[in-house]
């Protein structure tokens, strides 16, 4: 038998925190092709589960497009069973007419499903650990929660993993949070965040999926699977050897070399530019244009200021830097009044 294990698909998010309008909308309806891909590919390789540990969801109340379309595609594959945890984004979505083969968990205790040898287990409600059912030790055990981990017995949101050692489970199939993780849960078994099928934001960024488990010859195991239509990266460039604005963007260049057009994006400059090194990321920002599906640039980067280039420096130039930096402001804010005041010095536009 084979299962997918799969959670916080966060179906129908806004996605207008990095995108705009059009290009979020784009990006909403992608999620909604990935679910059918994954179903797809469920059908085309035996899979007979697809177990959902919680936020199939972004809301309660997703748009009546969205909704259809996934309850569509559950009913369209009959031959699969789809188990749900509801979770804490969509906690309270439930739909009003679900296909036969949408099944979901209690919020009171735990609801047990059986597929001959294999058992699976869950509950909405994290403080139920007492009173999950004795597992035969002889079936391969699957047991199903959403939450964060917590090592406190009084936290009953969230996860105790010490409440589910020595219980016979072989596969703790978890989700909350967005990145793939699994670690040994005791002598038998493995807990396993399976992570989000797609990155949505800055803060989700690598390789993103789903986890296959097969149960043949009577043992389990599980393996991630890549399956993300975009990946979400961060790249930092270090600007503190660097001398121009065109040896920053060649700097860029580089760092991108590599990465499909399919992505997302974010350059993040750090390091110490020298105070009259003028650097534009919107410019750079235009050279990336088209290159990517979404790209941004932010300036983390400060000034290298040595009190000891300017102790000497008769001009005007120097007058004017010794005088910030012994204003006693906040470095942030000299770094700012030095840039602008270098720039004006040179003639150049004054920056936004």
């Amino acid at each position: 038998m084979k299962l997918i294990h799969t959670a916080d698909l966060h179906l129908d998010s806004v996605l207008e925190a990095n995108l705009d309008p059009a290009l979020a909308a784009k990006r909403r309806r992608e999620l909604l092709l990935t679910f059918e891909r994954m179903v797809s590919y469920a059908a085309e390789n035996g899979v007979s589960v697809i177990l959902i540990a919680g936020d199939l969801f972004d809301t309660s109340r997703p748009a009546p497009d969205a909704e259809q379309y996934v309850l569509s595609v559950i009913a369209d594959h009959p031959g699969i069973d789809f188990l749900i945890l509801s979770g804490n984004h969509g906690g309270a979505y439930a739909p009003y007419d679900p296909p036969r083969n949408y099944h979901t968990f209690s919020d009171r205790d735990f609801t047990v499903y059986k597929y001959g040898n294999v058992t699976i287990a869950g509950s909405e409600n994290n403080a139920a650990f007492g009173i999950l059912p004795a597992l035969d030790p002889g079936d391969l055990n699957i047991v199903t929660l959403h939450g964060a981990l917590t090592d406190s017995t009084s936290d009953l949101t969230g996860i105790n993993l010490k409440f589910y050692r020595g219980r016979n489970i072989d596969y703790l199939a978890l989700g909350h949070y967005h990145a793939y993780r699994k670690e040994a849960l005791d002598d038998r078994g493995v807990w396993c965040y399976c992570g989000t099928p797609e990155g949505r934001g800055f803060d989700e960024t690598g390789e993103k999926g789903f986890v296959l488990i097969d149960t043949a010859g009577g043992k389990l195991s599980s393996v991630f699977i890549p399956f993300a239509k975009r990946q979400i990266r961060q790249i930092t460039v270090d600007i503190s050897r660097l001398f121009s604005q065109r040896d920053i963007e060649k700097a860029v260049t580089a760092a991108l070399a590599g990465i499909p057009q399919n992505d997302m994006v974010r350059v993040t400059l750090r390091g110490y530019a020298e105070p009259d090194m003028h650097k534009d990321p919107r410019q750079i920002e235009a050279m990336l244009e088209g290159k990517f599906f979404f790209s941004e640039v932010l300036d983390e980067s400060n000034l290298s200021l040595r009190p000891e280039m300017y102790r000497n420096d008769v001009s005007l130039r120097g007058e004017f830097v010794r005088t910030v930096m012994q204003s006693g402001l906040p470095r942030e804010d000299q770094e700012r009044i030095i840039q602008c005041g270098l720039r004006a010095l040179n003639g150049e536009e004054m920056p936004e």
